[in-house]
């Protein structure tokens, strides 16, 4: 059912091009800890990767707060940065260390989970690649769960529990928030049955991977309208579980970024373009306005409030404005992408952001 389309320019791509404005606002220090009879100035832990734009708009903010920042590009793990972590009845101490620097564990004050990669290193047989990936990356994930006297961003386990499109369809509607009519199935009966129910207007979209290697190349996989021709290769989806849901008129799509306890939405006017209609992620900057909008106050409140619930402090949820006033809920990313709605609204994500980072709002200054 689903239709793999090559991988397009990214916003990665744009954002880099983009002029980043400096952030605002009087210079801060950050929490300092007295520990051993001596002041160490904390650090903010940024883990992600090496072409993580967003990543660098971030800590070109806590920079311009005053904030020690170590960033742990994930693919260097034990080839350019070493660690070690040593733990008995009465000590927990560790370090990451490069060639510049090093980051005691003792050191981290709070920690911007972003987007780590596997690691990358040299060896020619693939079991025992495998084998070492998963050793480090086993490493580093109970590493990140045994921190828990630091301040995070989301912590990794809320991240987890809220990538379930499932579970948040189930939740949202707790919160106020309405969701479209949906059949998750492998059954192609049921599927003509919900495409007749809604009058032949539905969509196809994907549980979880949104991309495709097909003959070497990666593809994305995008929401698609289900046209009566598609029906003819329903049966495909008895291998696997389709996700179909009526299709919702749209006004504008609603991208609501959640910062702590602030909402800041920006409308994208993807009906303006036949290319990004059914999906905005299809990207055509130059002909979709993105401008900021002003969410009701309930509406905030539920984005807020779901995105608590998962014990996030970070969440970016994807609404519909229809044009009879309704915003209809869709899903919420606990790790999405947010600079090119910073470049194209001016929306201060990042000083958010970075404010929250820097001064942690229960971290304990030592005092």
């Amino acid at each position: 059912m689903w239709k793999p389309t090559r991988v397009a320019t990214t916003t990665q791509t744009k954002i880099r091009t983009s002029r980043l404005g400096k952030a605002k606002g009087e210079t801060q220090s950050l929490p300092f800890d007295k520990r051993h009879g001596k002041e160490l100035k904390m650090s903010v832990l940024i883990v992600t990767n090496k072409g993580d734009v967003t990543s660098d708009i971030v800590i070109e903010k806590l920079r311009s707060l005053g904030a020690k920042v170590f960033r742990l590009n994930t693919e260097d793990v034990c080839s350019l940065v070493s660690t070690s972590l040593q733990i008995n009845s009465s000590l927990f101490k560790g370090q990451f260390k490069t060639q510049s620097r090093a980051l005691d564990f003792s050191q981290i004050s709070s920690v911007y989970y972003r987007r780590p990669l596997p690691p990358e290193l040299e060896c020619d047989d693939p079991g025992v690649k495998e084998f070492v990936v998963t050793e480090i990356t086993t490493y580093l994930n109970w590493l990140w769960h045994a921190l828990t006297d630091v301040y995070w961003m989301s912590p990794l386990l809320s991240i987890r529990r809220a990538d379930s499109k499932i579970g948040q369809l189930k939740i949202a509607p707790l919160f106020g928030l309405e969701i479209p009519d949906t059949i998750i199935t492998n059954n192609p009966d049921d599927v003509r049955a919900f495409y007749q129910k809604h009058s032949g207007k539905i969509v196809n979209k994907v549980l979880a991977k949104g991309f495709v290697d097909i003959n070497g190349e990666t593809r994305t996989i995008y929401t698609n309208l289900v046209d009566f021709q598609m029906l003819d290769f329903v049966d495909t989806c008895k291998t696997v579980p389709c996700v179909f849901q009526e299709y919702i008129p749209k006004e504008v799509e609603i991208r609501a970024t959640v910062v702590g306890k602030q909402v800041f939405a920006a409308e994208i006017h993807s009906q303006t373009s036949q290319r990004t209609r059914h999906d905005w992620r299809r990207y055509d900057l130059e002909n979709t306005l993105h401008r900021p909008h002003e969410l009701p106050v309930e509406v905030q409140k539920a984005c807020v409030g779901i995105t608590k619930h998962y014990g996030l402090e970070f969440g970016a949820i994807d609404l519909i404005l229809t044009p009879e006033g309704k915003y209809i809920f869709l899903e919420i990313n606990p790790n999405g992408q947010w600079a090119w709605i910073e470049v194209l609204t001016g929306l201060p994500i990042s000083d958010a952001i970075a404010k929250l980072l820097a001064n942690p709002p229960h971290y304990n200054r030592g005092s």
